[in-house]
């Protein structure tokens, strides 16, 4: 279990080497971006955090309105990341967390949106497939209210998940030694990441967001070459059109989940996928055009 912060603009402009130093904080997630414009901040944190050789994640505000404009979304957000693959060290295969929330539906209310569970569970598919096709690591931020009441959660369960639930009520300032870190096991998995509040960490003015994150760091730094590298895409294990099987599955709630490649699950349905895009290890795979997941060439078998 590793301790971490998630950041934006809203944290002004942070001493990146103060938070290394000082605070025992072993990871961040970055925003990228919101809507279609690019948090003013992005390329000074994810700089930032390089110089101090700190690993990241990256996460993306919506205010997407339908499914095309969730895509639109993604798009945009996979450019502002795309010049970072390889440089820095990043949790997993540079995972994309997709934060769709309370103020993405205010302003998609105002526009006329009539938002259903259907309707935000199909824009929380669209960008993170979208994402998935460009050879990343697709997740979503949310909330147990989400979960529950505003999602098909079921039907998200293949993607990362980052959880945002804060045991001493939101907008309360803790400290990580407040709560019990092994009880975050749900009823819909373990997240990959622990959202759980707010605290004072140094070289960031004003409290910041805390996280709990559930990955080995030191295992997956990018020591092979990045995915989109020309090194990468040489010599794939698979090709585009191939049929595979997903093996090394396990089964959870009653049905059979293949590994996602960067971290998370996903539900395996049918046992043949088509290979939709490689990249040295990173196989997405679906049926025809139809992203399922990104999954580790040593995890699928040709059929």
């Amino acid at each position: 279990m590793f301790k971490g912060i998630d950041v934006s603009h809203n944290n002004g402009v942070i001493d990146w080497q103060a938070v290394k130093a000082g605070s025992g904080i072993d990871f961040a997630v970055i925003r990228a971006g919101y809507g279609l414009l690019p948090d003013m901040q992005f390329d000074a944190n994810m700089k930032g955090a390089a110089a101090v050789g700190m690993p990241v994640a990256v996460y993306y505000f919506s205010y997407a309105t339908s499914a095309v404009k969730a895509a639109e979304e993604a798009t945009h957000c996979c450019s502002l990341v795309k010049k970072y693959i390889g440089n820095l060290p990043y949790i997993g295969s540079l995972p994309i967390y997709f934060d769709f929330e309370y103020d993405s539906e205010v302003y998609g209310i105002k526009k006329g949106v009539v938002y259903t569970n259907a309707l935000r569970t199909e824009i929380h598919k669209a960008f993170c497939d979208r994402v998935r096709a460009a050879g990343y690591t697709a997740g979503i931020y949310t909330n147990v209210d989400y979960i529950t009441s505003r999602l098909n959660f079921t039907e998200l369960r293949g993607y990362s998940l980052w959880l945002a639930s804060w045991p001493l009520g939101a907008g309360k300032a803790i400290t990580h030694g407040d709560i019990n870190a092994a009880n975050v096991n749900t009823k819909w998995g373990k997240p990959a990441i622990w959202q759980i509040g707010l605290g004072a960490v140094n070289g960031i003015k004003g409290n910041v967001d805390l996280n709990y994150g559930y990955v080995q760091l030191q295992a997956l730094k990018n020591t092979a070459p990045p995915i989109n590298s020309p090194q990468a895409n040489t010599n794939p294990v698979y090709k585009t059109g191939d049929k595979v099987g997903v093996v090394n599955t396990t089964v959870s709630g009653g049905v059979k989940r293949g590994k996602v490649y960067g971290g998370g699950t996903f539900v395996v349905y049918h046992k043949a996928y088509d290979v939709i895009s490689a990249a040295g290890k990173c196989v997405v795979i679906g049926g025809g055009k139809a992203v399922t997941a990104a999954v580790n060439a040593d995890d699928l078998r040709k059929i």
